[in-house]
């Protein structure tokens, strides 16, 4: 079987992308980025590549993220983009088709997951869909057939997704389009705002993964750290020293917004599910989940249990592989995933 067809899954991000291929345990992460040669519309580089072109000022060259808040926003940028992910996974030349397995947000409408499959499917390429939720559930080693609900928080790049799944069913599903993305670009605005410092959105990304946090940790102490950018004030680049502490009041409302949602979804569980997030906890997934203090803070302030996975950025590409290892299990999901029903 393994020279008449290639399965291989993408866990296609608004900043990154992960890519896994069936017969591979290992994980291709990279950003989700395509940069275009501004006259001829070509593209010169994608991923790594094509981030490091972003803001250099280069007039000639035109750097895209195809996607916006978890949904494609750029078709043409999309499509050219999912195809160098596919034809870079791809291991066996000789496979006659190659399956993919995408991933896509829950709230992602119908037009939205069409989208999806119409950028890359064609006679060698089939496109199946697996709804976000389901697979970070799966990464987390949760059983989304069993009657116990299970509640997953999964904060990515574009968009925070809080589910509760039982039953193989989606319960409720809580959609926030305030997660990494715009995290990065609140550190950026504060510093501008506050100290007059202009900062790049990969500067803000680097120092919100380095020194980024929600609640200060007693074990971990906080101290200051250089950051290089532009002083407004005097026009000239520098140096300028901010804390762990001043980061962590940067992010606080995007911080409280995640915080309320999160407890807005749990007090409209029916009440049996509800009960079972008290007893069970929840699961937090995606990047935004490396921030530290997400455990202290939330245990601290609604005696809610909270379960950091190892390596939470990679929950739902692991639960996507199981769905490529076990077809028949799982076909259900992606027979939900890929309907026009939405929760």
């Amino acid at each position: 079987m393994g020279l008449i067809r290639e399965r291989i899954a993408i866990d296609l991000g608004t900043a990154y992308s992960i890519v896994a291929h069936e017969k591979s345990k290992n994980f291709w992460r990279v950003p989700s980025s395509i940069a275009f040669h501004a006259l001829t519309r070509l593209p010169v580089a994608y991923g790594e590549a094509a981030k490091e072109m972003a803001g250099k000022g280069s007039e000639k060259i035109n750097v895209v993220r195809p996607l916006r808040d978890g949904v494609i926003c750029d078709f043409e940028a999309a499509g050219q983009y999912l195809t160098y992910l596919v034809n870079q996974a791809r291991r066996n030349p000789l496979a006659l088709q190659v399956s993919v397995l995408v991933c896509v947000p829950w709230g992602a409408t119908p037009v939205e997951t069409k989208s999806y499959k119409d950028r890359i499917e064609n006679m060698r390429t089939h496109v199946r869909l697996i709804r976000e939720p389901f697979a970070a559930a799966l990464g987390c080693d949760l059983d989304v057939f069993s009657p116990e609900g299970c509640t997953v928080v999964d904060i990515g790049g574009g968009t925070v997704e809080i589910s509760t799944i039982a039953y193989g069913h989606m319960i409720h599903c809580s959609s926030l389009r305030q997660a990494g993305n715009a995290m990065d670009q609140l550190i950026a605005d504060r510093m501008l705002r506050t100290r007059q410092f202009e900062i790049g959105l990969t500067t803000a990304e680097e120092v919100k993964m380095a020194r980024g946090s929600v609640a200060s940790d007693p074990n971990i102490m906080e101290e200051a750290f250089e950051i290089f950018g532009l002083d407004r004030r005097s026009g000239f680049p520098r140096r300028t020293t901010i804390t762990s502490e001043d980061i962590r009041g940067f992010l606080e409302p995007i911080t409280q917004t995640i915080e309320n949602k999160l407890i807005e979804h749990i007090n409209v569980l029916p009440p049996e599910f509800r009960s079972q997030v008290e007893s069970k906890g929840i699961y937090m997934v995606g990047g935004g989940a490396l921030l530290r203090g997400w455990k202290i803070r939330l245990e601290r302030d609604f005696g809610i249990k909270v379960n950091i996975p190892e390596d939470p950025q990679l929950a739902v590409i692991r639960g996507m592989q199981k769905v490529l290892k076990h077809r028949s299990r799982y076909k259900s999901l992606v027979k939900i995933s890929e309907s026009e029903m939405t929760n």
